[in-house]
């Protein structure tokens, strides 16, 4: 069995909803492998720990290398083990929110007068954690983080660039490094594969889009804040083919990027709920709306529309949202009563033909 400590930089400031969403992905993925150890982060230094069977362990740290998330991932030990140090897989943090230190698997390694476990017995490994814990400033990484960080900004801009001209089928890490104005195995320093830097184009691209509307949500609601993504997405078509792109990578277990990118849409896809419970709060949307169907009704607009715009020349996406939202949001305000779709009676007509010419003639609503 193989123990191995690694320390990392995040690439980005995180919030406590991030890194807790982190630990709850986490958790149930390393219960699959039967890994088990902790993820303590401070600031925006990391110590990690691994412990498992070899192989599990190694492709694990692997994934965690191509993570976009992080940057400067360095394995400080590797070690051979007979039993664990860690019963389960856990996280430590700060997080200004009491309720996230409910949530299973949470570890107050920083709280004041913290006192190791003894269950988890002494090795390379605790004595990393037990350092980091005293000085969580004072990172195991090189002193050079910020040239790093400055350099896979650099090499996603490339990415960007390159995207806009081409596509993301013929964009690989010759000719982003070209672009970028370095030899690929520098590129590949930062971005071991293709996929690990399309999935830092995606992080970086996106959120540099959406993060600023992010507030419409609370001041103006769901339906808006999605209307905002659309008109921005609009304006830019290479950033919505590389997003459609990855809803298939995502569904495809094998595929490198494939949790990075369900942990995104889902994190997504959560924020237009929340959205949703509040605009029936504070009166924007009515009480006979239930959230979690509405969530899926706006989302099977917004994606649809948005792959509807990649394949149809000229199809104007926002004018089309705009419609079928308005036409739900007046649903939402009845009663939901279930029809029988094969069944549904149109008001004034009795036979099956005047239905079918009514279905034709509102096909257009």
């Amino acid at each position: 069995m193989l123990s191995l400590v690694y320390v990392s930089t995040m690439s980005r400031p995180v919030t406590d909803e991030e890194l807790a969403e982190i630990l709850v992905v986490g958790r149930e993925k390393n219960l699959q492998l039967g890994i088990t150890g902790i993820l303590a982060h401070q600031g925006s230094n990391c110590i990690g720990i691994i412990e498992g069977d070899d192989e599990v362990v190694r492709e694990r740290f692997e994934g965690i290398r191509q993570d976009p998330r992080h940057t400067n991932v360095r394995q400080v030990a590797a070690d051979t083990v007979t039993t664990r140090s860690f019963p389960e897989w856990s996280m430590a943090f700060q997080p200004a929110d009491p309720l996230i230190k409910e949530i299973p698997g949470f570890l107050d390694l920083f709280a004041d007068g913290h006192a190791p476990d003894p269950a988890t017995g002494t090795s390379r490994a605790t004595a990393l954690l037990e350092w980091f814990r005293k000085h969580p400033l004072a990172p195991l990484t090189n002193q050079h983080g910020d040239d790093g960080i400055e350099l896979r900004t650099r090499i996603v801009n490339a990415t960007i660039t390159a995207l806009h001209d081409t596509g993301v089928e013929q964009v690989d890490v010759d000719t982003v490094a070209a672009r970028a104005e370095m030899t690929v195995d520098e590129l590949r320093t930062h971005f071991p594969t293709r996929e690990s830097l399309l999935t830092a184009t995606v992080d970086r691209w996106s959120s540099s889009v959406s993060r600023p509307l992010r507030p419409i949500a609370d001041t103006h609601g769901a339906v808006a804040y999605l209307h905002a993504l659309v008109v921005a997405y609009s304006e830019e078509p290479a950033l919505m083919r590389l997003l459609a792109s990855t809803l298939a990578s995502s569904t495809d277990p094998g595929h490198e990027g494939a949790e990075y990118y369900r942990t995104l849409y889902l994190r997504f896809r959560r924020t237009v709920r929340e959205a949703l419970e509040r605009d029936i709060r504070v009166g924007r949307e009515p009480a006979t709306m239930d959230p979690a169907r509405a969530t899926e009704q706006l989302l099977a607009l917004y994606d649809g529309l948005r792959i509807q715009s990649l394949l149809i020349e000229g199809f104007d996406i926002i004018a089309s949202f705009d419609r079928a939202a308005s036409r739900l949001r007046r649903g939402w305000a009845e009663d939901y009563r279930h029809t029988d779709l094969f069944e549904i009676p149109v008001e004034g007509t009795g036979d099956h033909n005047a239905r079918e010419k009514q279905t034709d003639s509102g096909s257009s609503r």
